[in-house]
């Protein structure tokens, strides 16, 4: 068996730890293997489980982890298979579905990408958006578009009605100002965790020109996950910006899901970073340190208005 790079190994493992809590069983004990580059004893677990439990949600949920973990070590024909396997087994979308079949999208994206060129990925997976109807999943396809199309484009426009702070400006009132966009969820622990080096990068660069913005959208829950109103959410939206992100006063809160779909935020914290011609010259669906911030914030800011 081939061995991962210990790249790769770091980049299953985070991925691993950012949703073990949403997992069953089987789906725990196949990304502890795959974490560990051991997809074999991946697949001996599921094979296992489709034995005695037959093909159910939490099966297909753990062919989906095979899938994406045999295409990030290389092992394009079995993830081929496993995306195969997925497209029988799931017809619609159904809310215990959602995930196998946005695996399912995305590494046959990733295949694709490898196979045939970024163009053809990319024009598949929009006709698999185009299909898509729920929020999450739109998210999810939208973000492997981004990864292979947005930078280097026009960043999408938000769209300013909702939001809590000050008020947002529009890009195109924003030319000649860099913008970075910190895309999150008042829920999100990663994005609470990302809250004193968000402030210290704003504070450090705002004299130099340097606009923050921090688009969200309403998920239905509030405090402790309960359901609740839009109107709701947003005091809390609100209350969780205020408490949780000192130094970002300043920083409007743009609440928007399609704004959100179009950034591909399945993941939060999203990050995307927009020079002063208004193009989009960093797309980062996961965590940033603050150095890597930096580093790309002064890049852009060194660059002619």
């Amino acid at each position: 068996m081939r061995k991962p790079t210990f790249l790769v190994s770091l980049l299953m493992l985070a991925f691993i730890v950012l949703t073990a809590n949403a997992a069953g069983e089987l789906v725990r004990v196949v990304r502890n293997k795959l974490s560990a580059g051991d997809l074999a004893s991946g697949v001996q677990a599921v094979e296992d489980y489709k034995r005695q439990n037959g093909v159910d949600a939490e099966y297909l949920d753990a062919v989906g982890w095979l899938a994406r973990g045999a295409e990030m070590l290389n092992r394009f024909e079995e993830a081929a298979a496993y995306v195969a396997e997925l497209r029988r087994e799931i017809r619609e979308e159904k809310s215990d579905w959602l995930a196998p079949l946005g695996a399912a999208i995305e590494v046959e994206g990733k295949l694709r990408a490898r196979r045939d060129g970024r163009g053809a990925a990319v024009s598949f997976l929009e006709s698999e958006f185009a299909r898509a109807k729920d929020t999450g999943l739109c998210a999810r396809i939208r973000k492997n578009i981004n990864l292979l199309s947005m930078e280097g484009q026009p960043a999408p426009e938000l769209a300013l009605s909702d939001f809590v702070g000050p008020q947002p400006a529009s890009f195109a009132s924003l030319k000649g100002k860099p913008v970075l966009l910190f895309l999150w969820a008042h829920w999100c622990g990663d994005c609470k965790a990302q809250a004193a080096s968000l402030a210290r990068v704003t504070e450090k660069y705002r004299a130099q020109g340097l606009v923050v913005m921090a688009p969200t959208r309403y998920y239905g829950t509030g405090a402790q996950n309960k359901e609740t109103t839009p109107a709701e959410e947003k005091v809390q939206i609100e209350k969780v910006w205020k408490e949780t992100y000192p130094g970002l006063e300043s920083v409007p809160v743009v609440i928007d899901k399609e704004t959100m779909i179009r950034y591909g935020v399945s993941a939060t914290p999203t990050f995307a970073l927009i020079d002063r011609k208004g193009i989009v010259r960093f797309y980062a669906p996961t965590r940033v340190s603050e150095a890597e911030l930096s580093r790309r914030i002064e890049t852009v800011l060194a660059e002619a208005p």
